[in-house]
């Protein structure tokens, strides 16, 4: 995974020297959102399905994606 930080490193460099203003480098990695449900104690059979609501949290709040989880999903 190094090379793809250096990546983000080189395009914060070049946002930061072309003055864009305020930006958000956001990453997404499905290896980090799976260890984080393992660590967590869930069942890997309901990855899918966790993934599915934390996809969310670009639309929705925390609030609701926490909602739907355990009221819709039944996660503890």
């Amino acid at each position: 995974m190094i090379p793809d930080a250096e990546v983000l490193k080189v395009v914060d460099e070049i946002l930061k020297n072309l003055n864009a203003g305020a930006f958000v480098i956001k990453v997404n990695n499905r290896k980090f959102l799976d260890a984080i449900i393992e660590l967590s104690g869930c069942d890997a059979s309901k990855f899918k399905t966790i993934c599915s609501s934390i996809d969310k949290l670009d639309k929705l709040s925390w609030e609701e994606v926490e909602e739907e989880l355990i009221q819709q999903k039944g996660l503890t």
